[in-house]
């Protein structure tokens, strides 16, 4: 049964409160909308990508590096008692230098939308790789006889290479929806071990 209170005519205090409460959420929209627009904008924003940091982690397979700042993603293989985890290959979590190179995790937009890998394992401690927001890149994870290490091998340029960076150019967009110029592979020929790069429009 409702209370009696319930048909009652709300007082003045009641009616303070509820505009204070009002007021309260108004403001707590206000800035998460601000905060939404000072992130979208900041895709305006163009690095210069020879002044961006090189990472180089224990174990780094390679890195990812994109507009608008110099924050980086970072492909690290995953290994337990010298054999690679089948189930989880490659970590993956960000070096965030404009917050003084802190070391996070990627959330869970990032992992299955943008930077995360998903794999298939190929045998013989192989694995394909592809980026959770371009599957049309094949990628391989496998150990280099050459350079006595597990690397990711890419095709640049029609020709197998180590890869070791991708870069993405942002041209606008939104948080949710950046606009994409260009990813750019760089890496290593595998023959030669001459550096090599390949832009490719999504």
């Amino acid at each position: 049964m409702l209370s009696s209170s319930f048909f009652q005519q709300p007082t003045l205090h009641d009616v303070g409160r509820y505009i204070r409460l009002k007021g309260s959420i108004s403001i707590v929209l206000l800035f998460s909308a601000l905060g939404l627009v000072a992130q979208e904008n900041k895709f305006d924003k163009k690095v210069t990508v020879e002044r961006l940091p090189v990472p180089k982690e224990k174990k780094q397979l390679f890195y990812l590096q994109r507009d608008p700042d110099e924050n980086t993603i970072i492909y690290q293989l995953n290994m337990e008692d010298s054999v690679v985890n089948a189930d989880d290959p490659v970590n993956v979590y960000w070096i965030r230098y404009t917050e003084g190179g802190v070391r996070k995790d990627l959330n869970f937009v990032q992992r299955t939308m943008a930077y995360g890998i998903d794999h298939k394992a190929l045998g013989d401690g192989a694995f394909e790789l592809r980026l959770a927001a371009y599957k049309n890149l094949p990628l391989r994870l496998s150990y280099c006889d050459k350079s006595k290490a597990y690397v990711v091998y890419a095709t640049i340029n029609s020709r197998e290479a180590i890869l070791d960076r991708i870069f993405v150019r942002i041209d606008g967009g939104s948080m949710f929806k950046p606009d994409i110029a260009y990813f750019e592979l760089s890496g290593r020929d595998t023959a030669t071990m001459a550096k090599v790069s390949e832009r490719i429009k999504p």
